[in-house]
């Protein structure tokens, strides 16, 4: 018997990981990986396929030069193969454009040329994200290693793609008999499906004509390489190297056999793909891992009957057993479950806050489909006609390649680089979630990851803004409202953006569902500059949140959960902002009141000068005794450049109120502070007051796994809080953003509750010590408790920002320190 092993460790860090986990990781499994790979390049026999994330590789070349240059010299020797893949570690299936798939594997390609001095016609393969896709992303992938002169192989997950049930009448895939009760005796098929032992092989495959190959990657060979520890509790499966050996050559040998009943002469291929970061760093034993390993290596090479591999060298050695279909449809689900299993936001719609994400990109998106029409259609060649070159163009792979030129070749220079720098943020902006590198194994959840990227896109949109503006010599004028269905929820929202903001307020909640706002500098010229600095080579370390920052985009909130079943089927919402709720005080204490009301209607939008102006109504009617109180409750927001106000009128129309009640507005923000280096943030409150004081409960996380105990105190009706932030990046620069509310309450407060914006996403369904969030996490909530008296209540704030700078302590007279 004679069989390969492709080895494929993955290494992999995400744009705007914190410099600690960086840090820490290079130290326990990137060094040490170095050191193997060196000491095993002389061994005979030996041949590893390596891919490295484009953002791991951009941290390199920023942060640890020599690392990249110990590699480069690995690479040019024999026994080195490198795997190709998406320039940001994208999931780009998420897309709108076709173009973008080639945009990622051709940035992918600048970098290991410019890096590592491998161009992708040398590449073994090309990585997949989490090895999972659909049809759309596998065609776009063999169209660009086409295009690029790279081999379209791909690693996919064989319990993904390749199911291994088979229909037979009466079985579970009998439709007939699930519906009808009788057995189908057409419910057999002549391949009724794939043998397990056929995934050992090189298999064909093509969608709309372009040809793809497939190595599949099995999981019981990922979990098992490198299993000297017990990974839970109750776990004493620990393999060494022998008897993982003997695992590799017993799949070997049943794959054999079916090779020869099919009558291939073939030797199989056995693909061992695992995070790098497995090595040394989720074990903290990296000098452990490399025995293990060099021990690996020395029995596959002393093996007769066992040879190392490289992707493509198979494949041009062996050829493929067979073309069969991969079952990409499929693959979307499996994808969903494996990732919200393991603590990573899934790639679904049906997480809200992705949703918000993906509702950013759109904006982008149809701002640049308004430039690439107006564009395409304007250009003169001679014997096309316009239209029909635009729609050619528009859904071409190379749409960004063709704009970008002919706005090079036609218009000022500045806008066909504004146009590129746009392209690269909007394109970084769809890598995978930047937070599973981090959150797994040890470390917890934190905005601070998804706020950069959406603070690199709204820049991005407004610098659209003025190729826009350049393009069709108007500017453009704020504020400007739109109703339309923004997150893709089947409902209105009512859109306003100012020359410094980004407001959406979702019409039935009343709820403010997404905030960003950005600062000074907004001329094209100024936007070009620090988007080039930035994003061209994406820098590992930035402060691009004291100048672009959303401050309403918090995680989903598993106390706001609609439950399906028993079983666990739940969608949970996100705490949005401006929101108001109403409480009866029973027993001694506040009690939350169930409140039925049909939502929000909207009454009127208008600009009025400077201002947006939205007002929205609903009737709440709460259920209090045999005569239930009915509520009309007016809300109106006015959106300026800089700042925004919310009101909100309360008046009993039906009934009375006997036990006191008060209506609760929520203040919501998702900003937190960060602390890179140390882990150390830091948060506080400044309270301005007048006369006469109101209960303040601050609720403080007791322990990561959700414990709270509530600090009490007394202080002066608030006029005005102050919410600031200290930020620590990489580089140990530091900055400050500052948020500020001011009251002005027509009714007495009677107390004021301060928590974490967000205490627990998805309980039950991920690590509990990731569930658990805290003020460093989530950001605040503040809800000021305002009683209706005489059937009637009223409550203003005015929200302004300082992005970049802030007050200091000694400004108020009474902080609160929150970390």
């Amino acid at each position: 018997m004679q069989a390969n092993i492709a080895f494929c460790p993955h290494f992999h860090q995400p744009h705007f990981q914190l410099y600690h986990t960086r840090e820490e990781v290079y130290r326990n499994s990137y060094i040490p990986w170095l050191e193997f790979l060196e000491a095993a390049s002389g061994e005979p026999g030996f041949f590893i396929n390596l891919h490295f994330s484009g953002p791991l590789l951009l941290w390199l070349a920023q942060e640890k030069p020599a690392y990249l240059q110990r590699l480069k010299a690995l690479l040019q020797k024999d026994g080195f193969g490198l795997i190709g893949g998406l320039a940001d570690e994208a999931f780009s299936q998420l897309s709108a454009r076709p173009d973008d798939i080639l945009f990622q594997v051709r940035e992918y390609a600048n970098l290991t040329t410019r890096l590592l001095g491998v161009n992708p016609q040398e590449w073994e393969g090309i990585h997949v994200v989490e090895r999972e896709a659909g049809e759309w992303t596998l065609y776009n992938l063999a169209v660009a290693a086409r295009m690029l002169g790279a081999a379209p192989v791909f690693y996919l997950d064989a319990e993904t793609f390749y199911e291994p049930h088979f229909n037979y009448p009466g079985g579970p895939y009998d439709y007939c008999r699930q519906h009808f009760g009788i057995n189908d005796p057409h419910s057999r098929t002549t391949v009724s499906h794939l043998p397990p032992e056929i995934l050992f092989f090189g298999l064909r495959d093509e969608i709309g004509g372009e040809e793809y190959f497939v190595l599949p990657v099995h999981s019981e060979f990922r979990y098992r390489l490198l299993k000297r520890r017990p990974f839970a509790d109750g776990d004493r499966s620990l393999i060494k190297p022998g008897q993982y050996l003997c695992y590799l050559k017993d799949a070997a040998e049943r794959s054999l056999e079916m090779a020869r009943r099919l009558g291939k002469d073939l030797e199989p291929v056995i693909v061992i793909f695992e995070d790098a970061e497995k090595f040394g760093q989720w074990s903290k034993d990296p000098k452990g891992d490399t025995s293990w390993l060099l021990e690996f290596v020395r029995l596959v090479r002393e093996d007769p009957d066992l040879r190392f591999c490289g992707l493509k060298s198979y494949l041009k050695q062996q050829g493929y057993l067979d073309t069969y279909p991969a079952a990409t449809s499929r693959s979307y689900p499996e994808w969903e479950n494996w990732t919200a299993r393991r603590g990573i936001r899934g790639v679904t719609f049906g997480d809200e806050r992705l949703r918000k994400v993906m509702a950013r990109q759109r904006d982008l998106e149809r701002r640049l489909q308004e430039i690439d029409r107006w564009v395409l259609q304007n250009v003169e060649i001679s014997g096309l006609p316009g239209l029909l070159l635009r729609d050619t163009v528009m859904d071409s792979p190379h749409r960004f390649r063709v704009v970008e030129e002919i706005l090079a070749a036609s218009y000022p220079q500045e806008l066909a680089r504004a146009y590129r720098i746009i392209q690269r943020v909007r394109n970084l902006a769809y890598q995978e979630d930047p937070r599973w590198a981090s959150r797994h194994p040890s470390y917890g959840s934190c905005a601070y990851f998804d706020l950069q990227g959406l603070a690199y896109l709204e820049l991005a949109e407004r610098l659209a803004d003025r190729i826009r503006e350049q393009l069709k010599g108007d500017a453009h004028r704020w504020p400007e409202i739109k109703i339309r269905d923004w997150d893709m929820d089947g409902e209105d929202e009512v859109v306003v953006r100012t020359g410094h903001q980004t407001v959406v307020i979702h019409v039935r909640r009343g709820q403010v569902l997404f905030h960003h706002a950005v600062g000074e500098n907004q001329g094209l010229a100024e936007l070009l500059e620090y988007l080039e600095k930035e994003m061209l080579f994406p820098v590992a370390y930035s402060e691009v949140l004291a100048v672009s920052h959303s401050f309403v985009f918090t995680e989903t909130d598993s106390e706001l959960k609609e439950e399906f079943y028993p079983e666990g089927g739940r969608v949970e919402r996100c705490r949005n902002s401006m929101g108001v709720s109403f409480a009866a005080f029973k027993d001694g204490k506040w009690v939350p009141l169930a409140q039925e009301a049909a939502g929000f209607r909207l009454v009127n939008t208008e600009n009025q000068g400077d201002e947006a102006v939205i007002n929205l109504e609903q009737i709440v009617h709460l259920p209090r005794g045999d005569v239930p109180v009915s509520l009309k409750v007016c809300k109106n927001f006015c959106v300026n450049d800089k700042s925004f106000s919310m009101s909100i009128e309360v008046q009993v129309i039906e009934g009375s109120v006997q036990d006191p009640v008060c209506m609760v507005p929520e203040l919501v923000t998702s900003v937190v502070p960060s602390d890179e280096r140390e882990l150390q943030p830091s948060s506080w409150l400044g309270m301005e007051g007048e006369a006469g004081e109101v209960v303040y409960e601050v609720l403080r996380p007791v322990t990561r796994e959700g414990s709270y105990r509530t600090e009490v105190n007394r202080l002066p009706q608030p006029r005005r809080i102050a919410y600031v932030c200290e930020n620590i990046n990489g580089r140990g620069r530091t900055f400050r953003n500052s948020l500020f509310w001011e009251f002005d309450t027509g009714s007495e407060m009677k107390r004021v509750v301060i928590e974490p914006a967000v205490k627990s996403y998805y309980r039950g369904y991920v690590f509990p010590t990731h569930s658990e969030l805290g003020y460093d996490a989530s950001g605040l909530l503040i809800r000021p408790y305002i009683e209706i008296i005489g059937g009637q209540a009223s409550f203003q704030v005015e929200f302004s920002w300082q992005l970049g700078d802030g007050p200091e302590r000694g400004e108020y007279r009474h902080v609160l320190q929150l970390l």
